[in-house]
């Protein structure tokens, strides 16, 4: 028995946040399955969901997703193909449906559940982009420009933002406090901590009290004070990691609850 969503932004009791999947489709199974027997009934992932998105990964994604009865809301992460990804139409709800249950939040998109004002703003920059192709394994559309950012600002204030990257101020355990410098060319390193400076840009514009990301691989959750009040951030892990690093699962009334107002 499965059953197809046809609002995907229907206010759900409990929210599954899901980190990096990497078009890991058996994972993603896993990880849906571990969801569900938590209690959520939708699944808002955090990025570099399904890289090529091949025919293979969306259908297996989809019928998880259909045979649990939910939705999969994701935004894009750095390692996608945007030429794919953008070929998908955006419908009626202001997404884009790449397969049944499953749709694609938009750089800037917005919706409330319950009061609970959420603004989408995927993407980051690949350290590694040297060793990548253009068009092949990367795309320039990974980063957000500054006309997204301004877009998102303009909107107004939100009270949780669903994002790839993380924004500057908040030290990702492992990542900003490294006992030895990264292993990738300082250059990319400096342009990845330019675009954590843009989302923060959005950051103090929006003043989220909650941050949600993935991209860095690191399960953490922490308070910080970003200039105007206190921030609950929120980082997860990616596929292959821990189903309980990878998955958080929260009420929409904890999720209100929980922030650090």
């Amino acid at each position: 028995m499965t059953r197809k969503i046809e609002n995907p932004l229907a206010t759900p009791q409990t929210i599954a946040f899901a980190g990096d999947w990497h078009e890991n489709g058996r994972w993603a199974a896993k990880a849906i399955s571990h969801a569900v027997n938590l209690g959520a009934d939708v699944i808002v992932h955090l990025g570099d969901f399904g890289y090529s998105f091949s025919r293979r990964f969306l259908a297996d994604v989809s019928a998880a997703a259909l045979f649990q009865g939910l939705p999969i809301l994701f935004v894009d992460g750095n390692h996608e193909n945007f030429d794919r990804l953008c070929r998908f139409p955006i419908g009626p709800f202001g997404l884009r449906e790449v397969a049944d249950n499953v749709w694609h939040l938009p750089r800037g998109f917005r919706w409330e559940w319950d009061g609970v004002r959420f603004l989408a703003l995927g993407g980051a920059h690949s350290v590694d982009r040297p060793f990548r192709v253009p068009r092949v394994s990367w795309w320039k559309e990974e980063a957000i420009t500054d006309g997204q950012a301004n877009e998102a600002i303009a909107g107004g204030p939100a009270d949780v933002l669903v994002a790839h990257d993380c924004p500057a101020g908040v030290p990702i355990p492992g990542i900003d406090n490294r006992a030895t410098p990264p292993p990738f060319p300082p250059l990319e390193i400096m342009r990845s901590e330019e675009h954590r400076q843009v989302l923060r840009r959005v950051v103090d514009g929006v003043r989220p009290s909650w941050v949600w990301h993935g991209h860095y691989h690191v399960a953490y959750d922490m308070v910080a004070d970003l200039g105007y009040g206190e921030v609950r951030a929120t980082g997860l892990n990616c596929d292959e990691s821990h189903l309980g690093q990878n998955i958080a699962v929260v009420t929409l009334a904890g999720l209100r609850t929980g922030m650090p107002l």
